[in-house]
């Protein structure tokens, strides 16, 4: 193999084709590189494995009494069950496309070479009835990690649904301006964290209800120096929307996994007795902790504080009372939060 095609198409077979267990003989070798039309021998199949190594590659040669007998490549930079982890995280995202996901998966089992491929086939499932049906995401977090990086705002267009199921723009097609601090992946959805100058607070988006953001060349507002984003993350994965509050809630005994599911380790777990104990987290009092709460009727109810006990109460009340009367309630979009 004279040729630097020649060494590029022996470094691509022994990545894609071998591995420790998967050797290549020195004999298929040089009958696979003859067929590809690289003139080739066993001496020049040494020549180039060592070229190749001195190059930084890690390709192994087996020898026995100093003659080469085989070759493969060892070390890769993702390991089978790193790209397995990959992959089914792949797999299960909703907000990626049935098709955008084959593709990716495609390309991490590639990345364990060809002998392995077959391995590494997704093991986590998601209905394709959930999945995203555009890669319009794909492009909106590209710009919202771009603009982190760059230190600078970002205007878009936000939207939700009609019964017909057509996309409606907030506020009439208000364009809304942000300085993008983090992205926070809750429940199989992406949301982007930032500043927002019309509310002056730290506020969030989903990403998958966004049109593609513009990066502008305004810097970003700086973060608040209270502000720290881990923190951020933990309250916003517990619940969201509201007002924060320490809640204490008496639970069973056998809802402990449920609670630090919920709240993590780090949640304070108090007069533990026979028949339950009481976990105490900060969380941001709205709708979804109300309704959360309710799934465990039975199981779990507040204890303190009595406002958010008052909370629940009007919320269960309203729900009873619109039942009853067969009609909706009248409630403004602030009724379930403090």
């Amino acid at each position: 193999m004279a040729d630097k095609s020649g060494v590029m198409f022996l470094l691509r077979y022994l990545y894609e084709h071998t591995d420790e267990e998967h050797p290549v003989s020195s004999v298929e070798l040089q009958k696979i590189l003859q067929e590809k039309g690289f003139a080739s021998d066993k001496r020049t199949i040494r020549k180039d494995a060592n070229m190749l190594l001195d190059a930084g590659f890690d390709v192994f040669i087996t020898e026995k009494n100093g003659i080469p007998t085989s070759y493969f490549y060892g070390s890769r930079d993702w390991d089978k069950y790193e790209l397995r982890i990959l992959i089914d995280a792949v797999s299960s995202a909703q907000f990626i496309t049935p098709e955008k996901s084959r593709q990716i998966i495609g390309k991490l089992a590639v990345m364990a070479g060809k002998q392995n491929k077959a391995d590494l086939t997704p093991s986590v499932y998601v209905s394709e009835h959930v999945k995203a049906r555009e890669n319009q995401i794909l492009y909106v977090i590209e710009k919202v990690a771009a603009a982190i990086r760059e230190k600078k705002k970002i205007s878009f267009r936000y939207h939700n649904y009609d019964v017909n199921k057509n996309r409606i723009y907030r506020h009439r097609g208000e364009t809304y301006v942000l300085s993008p601090y983090a992205t926070i992946w809750k429940e199989d959805k992406y949301y982007v964290v930032g500043w927002s100058d019309k509310r002056s607070d730290i506020v969030s988006f989903r990403i998958d209800r966004m049109q593609i953001p513009r990066i502008l060349k305004e810097d970003a507002v700086p973060p608040p120096e209270t502000f720290n984003i881990q923190d951020y993350a933990d309250k916003f994965t517990q619940m969201y929307g509201g007002r924060e509050e320490t809640v204490s809630l008496r639970c069973r005994p056998e809802m402990i996994d449920i609670i630090i599911d919920k709240f993590g380790m780090d949640v304070e777990i108090t007069n533990v007795t026979t028949d339950g104990f009481t976990a105490t987290a900060p969380v941001a009092v709205g709708g979804t902790f109300l309704a959360w709460v309710f799934q465990f009727a039975g199981e779990m109810f507040i204890q303190s504080p009595e406002c958010v006990r008052d909370l629940y109460s009007k919320m269960l009340q309203t729900a009873q009372h619109g039942m009853a009367a067969g009609r909706f309630s009248k409630v403004d979009a602030n009724t379930w939060k403090l």
